[in-house]
């Protein structure tokens, strides 16, 4: 890797307004499913299952596509990467029937994942002292661009309809592709010499050899697999008894969420410090207390905003701690590192969101805080046991 070269803060606010934009485009469709399942006939326990399938097209890109960050130039890599995305947003926008709007959903899914190639590259290039701060930063890219989203696509859905979300999406997309070619540092870092099929087992390889990298992605697993047991249904809860919000209302619930933006910051301090040991016990009391809000949530609308504030506070809080440790390390193995990373963290993703959709098809929300709260003190119970905190 070429040590000479260091991110400006103009070229850190890019990347995080990337990453952001880019997992923004796979977050699109959660304030709309009600929306579009009445568009495509489909049953609420099936309007579930699109969010399911954007987090599985989300994990395969990360198993298959992020181990490329160590094999390819990355700038090409992201750039291409971003195209694809932008496209794949059309294809939904334009859409006329189900398959080819589900398949436009699974590319988005699966060619977002560009935003976890940006990370690692931006980590490699930033001194130890700063990389808690600056994984913070890109991290809060990312955090805004998933929750605002919400609030952006139920904003344009409730005056433009849902499409029109989509083709603003790709045309914001298509223009960061641009601006990416143009700003984006080109960086001689160091390769993998083991081809692509070998890469990807040594993924996995990674994994199983490395305590801490399987520890924090354990933790990682269950920290997302919360944020879609919340957000997964929670649509669902805004547009029924005993609220009946509008869309429009729905997005602006996204906002409570990206106040959760500070965790991000407390999460890259704690990191910076040392205190990812302690900062982790902390973040699952958190959970467990933010659950408790949230139970209460079915009902109370002030503990419903306490209970999404709270819990992705620590959300961020946690991933931010995971992410600085796993990142000291070798950067040929960046890209594999963020691959069994954000798989593990994903995969926790779209359990959490089957989980969720099933309980509150068959239990209501209270079914679904409880599930919540059984995987808060689960984290609870692998935050005492797992102490390592460097790389072996």
């Amino acid at each position: 890797m070429n040590k000479s070269i260091k991110l400006s803060s103009v070229q850190i606010f890019l990347m995080a307004l990337a990453i952001g934009l880019a997992v923004a485009s796979n977050y699109f469709v959660f304030p709309l499913i009600e929306v579009m399942a009445r568009y495509f006939g489909l049953d609420v326990a099936s309007s579930g299952m699109l969010i399911t399938l954007t987090q599985l097209a989300y994990a395969l890109g990360l198993i298959f596509l992020v181990p490329l960050g160590d094999l390819l130039d990355n700038k090409k890599l992201i750039v291409s990467l971003y195209a694809v995305v932008s496209i794949s947003a059309l294809l939904i926008a334009l859409a006329p029937s189900l398959w080819l709007f589900v398949g436009g959903l699974l590319l988005v899914g699966a060619f977002c994942t560009v935003a976890q190639i940006l990370m690692p590259l931006a980590a490699s290039l930033t001194a130890p002292e700063q990389r808690g701060r600056v994984i913070g930063t890109l991290m809060s890219g990312l955090l805004l661009g998933i929750l605002l989203s919400r609030t952006f696509s139920g904003l344009v859905a409730h005056w433009w309809g849902w499409r029109m979300v989509y083709v603003l999406g790709a045309a914001m997309l298509l223009l960061m592709t641009l601006i990416l070619q143009w700003k984006l540092p080109h960086v001689q870092r160091e390769r993998s010499a083991l081809g692509y099929w070998q890469t990807l087992v040594s993924v996995w390889s990674l994994l199983w050899r490395t305590p801490l990298l399987r520890q924090r992605g354990m933790l990682g697993a269950l920290d997302f697999c919360l944020f879609s047991v919340l957000w997964t249904p929670l649509t669902l809860l805004l547009s029924h008894a005993p609220y009946y919000f509008s869309l429009s209302t729905i997005g602006l619930f996204g906002l409570f969420g990206a106040l959760g933006i500070f965790g991000s910051n407390v999460g890259g301090w704690a990191a910076d410090k040392g205190h990812t040991y302690a900062m982790t016990v902390v973040c699952a009391l958190l959970f467990l207390l933010s659950w408790a809000l949230l139970y209460a949530g079915g009902m109370y609308l002030w503990a419903l905003i306490g209970g999404v504030i709270l819990l992705d506070f620590a959300i961020q809080a946690l991933h931010i701690c995971n992410q600085s440790l796993i990142y000291r390390s070798d950067p040929a193995l960046k890209g594999r590192i963020a691959s069994g990373y954000m798989s593990m963290y994903f995969i926790g993703g779209v359990l959490g969101s089957l989980a969720s959709a099933m309980a509150y098809a068959h239990y209501g929300w209270s079914g679904v805080a409880l599930l919540g709260g059984a995987i808060a003190l689960l984290i609870l119970l692998c935050a005492l046991l797992f102490k390592c905190e460097h790389m072996a």
